[in-house]
């Protein structure tokens, strides 16, 4: 009889063993089911088959991820962020419900909470760049721009080829507030007999604030002419930079002068908008009245990039006179910022004369039809956090006629004084 009860445990054992591992089997193949339901959004049937797994495998971590990610997108919030936490308590090998609990937290505007778990992510995910990116998303979300520029500041040497960071970091730089006051001066030389050299001096003042820039500028130009003659003018202008955006800003501008020197009236106008991956784009327009009763129209055209700590952009221009001719011109300009985007090493390629050249201003009109072929190497540094310097010198190949040609030297200064 004995014998007989010892007989039937094992087999009653024997299939309790059989039923469990059954039951592994079963767990595994309904996760995989689940996860499939999961992403045909079957949420309700997600959640049925997880609470049927957990109450058969409590510690199956997965079921919670996806148990918590079907009440998330249903709503429960609360039930959600229990399990992503549970989960992560238990093992923070499942980098996933560190992405599952900040997006929930951050859709519920809980940013102090959705800052935290990207801090214990990074913590365990130091190489993951997308926990600093969704830290970075929430002084984003908050308007935090100066707390934006610092933490950028801190992560861009982990990340230095990262082109959307440096452009962020220099498009910040805009926003904030600073008065800067300074002069700019150029000398323009020429290889021609008795003709120059031309003098271009500029007083400006630039009112940075949170909502873009105000910046009144007197120009100071004296000229010696071909026949010896000094001519000497003034002209004043205004620009403004407006943010319409965290990625967009418009520029307008205009100026006049009662001095042949200079054109009689300039406007100009042109919209930037930035999209990811460091591209940016820009169109405008502008129009220049001269005092020969010409005027010129242009369409204004530009796309430019960041390349890490290198920014490249090419703009075009098309201006006529509204009489079926067009004049192209063409500027390729690069940057490499050093530091911020007072620093950095400049390069720039030009065809053609565009409206934007400041040192030939009074000659536009004589030179919109002709070739020139230019060149200029910049260094622009700031100092001691107030001392804005900068060098440039360039190079001209000027076309006077058809088939005739002079060369042309320019050396830019520029000293300006950051009050803020």
């Amino acid at each position: 009889m004995k014998n007989i009860f010892k007989s039937k445990m094992l087999w009653l054992l024997f299939i309790m063993g059989t039923s469990a591992l059954g039951q592994d089997i079963n767990v595994d193949s309904l996760l995989y089911e689940t996860i499939d339901l999961l992403k045909e959004k079957e949420y309700e049937k997600v959640k049925i088959n997880a609470q049927k797994a957990l109450k058969i495998a409590p510690d199956y971590l997965d079921f919670n991820l996806v148990l918590g990610r079907a009440q998330q997108m249903t709503g429960e919030v609360d039930k959600a962020r229990q399990n992503f936490k549970l989960v992560i308590d238990k093992n923070k090998d499942y980098k996933t419900a560190f992405y599952y609990l900040f997006d929930l937290e951050f859709q519920a505007e809980n940013y102090q909470s959705a800052k935290e778990v990207c801090e214990t992510a990074i913590t365990y995910y130091p190489e993951e760049k997308d926990f600093y990116f969704k830290k970075l998303s929430i002084f984003q979300s908050l308007g935090d721009l100066k707390g934006e520029f610092t933490y950028i500041k801190e992560i861009q040497p982990k990340f230095p080829d990262d082109s959307e960071l440096n452009r962020r970091l220099v498009n910040l730089e805009l926003r904030f507030d600073f008065d800067i006051a300074g002069l700019n001066y150029s000398i323009t030389a020429f290889d021609r007999e008795n003709f120059g050299p031309w003098h271009l001096m500029s007083f400006q003042y630039i009112r940075q604030r949170k909502w873009g820039a105000l910046i009144p500028r007197i120009n100071y130009a004296n000229r010696l002419s071909a026949v010896g003659e000094s001519r000497t003018g003034l002209q004043y202008e205004l620009d403004s930079y407006i943010f319409t955006g965290i990625n967009n800003y418009t520029y307008v501008g205009g100026s006049y002068s009662s001095d042949d020197v200079f054109p009689e009236w300039r406007f100009r106008a042109s919209h930037f908008r930035f999209f990811d991956k460091g591209w940016g784009a820009d169109i405008g327009a502008r129009y220049d009245q001269t005092f020969d009763d010409r005027n010129f129209y242009t369409a204004a055209l530009g796309l430019n990039k960041y390349f890490g700590s290198n920014w490249i952009y090419l703009r075009s221009f098309m201006m006529t006179e509204g009489n079926n001719k067009y004049y192209p011109a063409f500027t390729l300009t690069t940057r490499h910022y050093i530091d911020t985007r007072f620093d950095y090493i400049g390069l720039i390629l030009s065809y053609g004369t565009n409206p934007d050249e400041r040192s030939i201003l009074n000659q536009f009109q004589r030179r919109v039809s002709t070739e020139a072929y230019r060149v200029n190497l910049g260094y622009f540094r700031m100092l001691n956090q107030r001392y804005l310097i900068g060098i440039q010198g360039g190079y001209n190949y000027q076309e006077l006629i058809p088939g005739r040609f002079q060369n042309e030297y320019e050396l830019f200064l520029s000293l300006q004084y950051k009050f803020n």
